[in-house]
């Protein structure tokens, strides 16, 4: 994404300088970055990781909050019968397990960023090699990504769904979208 930002000014300080005759020559596309991420089979698989690690550290989390519970229960229950000692006791094992619980949590919440940013580092690895290939497929100058402030594009400039192939096929070449007919009436049979 910092990349996207960085190639927004390049592009606009090129046409701030470059005059409108070198703009106009200029081969711009742009790209859906969360979409290739949400939706390639290396992204879906990091998604289906992440999921599970979730559910065992929610498995985790609900293990310790039920211990919290029930000591809590224990402690509702038994007030009236236990002495003040007992009851600080019990008291201060509530408190050392919610402790637990927050520690836990906060484990969990810092260790699902973390994977999240490896998995998001690891696709989009894969998913730069492949936009190299189209780039250098359809000559481009300039890719922009969508969500970094492009407010409209031709959907003819979109080579989202190239590079989607091309992550999801391993490297096979996508055929080359044209924007505009070079030839017409040309025999060619296509």
């Amino acid at each position: 994404m910092r990349k996207a930002g960085i190639l927004l000014v390049a592009a606009l300080v090129m046409a701030v300088f470059a005059g409108t005759s070198l703009a106009e020559g200029l081969r711009v596309a742009v790209i859906d970055m969360n979409k290739i991420l949400n939706e390639s089979v290396a992204g879906q698989a990091a998604k289906k990781k992440m999921e599970a690690r979730y559910e065992e550290l929610k498995k985790a989390i609900d293990a310790k909050q039920e211990e919290a519970r029930k000591i809590k229960d224990e402690i509702d229950k038994q007030k009236v019968m236990l002495g003040k000692e007992k009851l600080k006791e019990k008291e201060d094992a509530l408190q050392a397990k919610l402790n637990e619980l927050r520690l836990l949590t906060q484990e969990g919440e810092r260790e699902m960023q973390t994977r999240q940013s490896e998995f998001t580092r690891d696709v989009l690895k894969s998913v730069e090699a492949k936009i190299d290939v189209v780039v250098k497929a359809d000559k481009l100058d300039l890719v922009l990504e969508k969500s970094a402030g492009v407010v409209h594009s031709n959907e003819s400039m979109d080579i989202t769904s190239r590079v989607l192939a091309l992550v999801n096929g391993g490297g096979k070449a996508a055929p080359e979208k044209k924007a505009v007919p070079e030839k017409k009436g040309a025999g060619g049979g296509k």
